[in-house]
């Protein structure tokens, strides 16, 4: 997800290259607890997320090597 300030719909990722069930979910918890269910389809191998923080870090924008749905749109 790429927030930009709080209250913001953001964006999430997408993975152009899932083949998997397309209704398949994926459960990940939080640094406080709360436990979220995202579909499988949105989530991002690990070097390609790695990369993407990095640039997140570097740049302080989206990286655009990422696919984006704008969820407030």
């Amino acid at each position: 997800m790429y927030l930009r300030k709080n209250g913001d719909a953001g964006f999430s990722s997408r993975n152009p290259d899932y083949r998997g069930e397309m209704d398949a979910m994926l459960e990940y918890q939080l640094s406080n607890g709360q436990s979220d269910v995202y579909p499988a389809s949105w989530a991002l191998p690990k070097i390609l997320v790695i990369e993407a923080l990095e640039h997140f870090v570097e740049y302080r924008d989206r990286p655009p090597f990422v696919q984006w749905q704008d969820d407030g749109a």
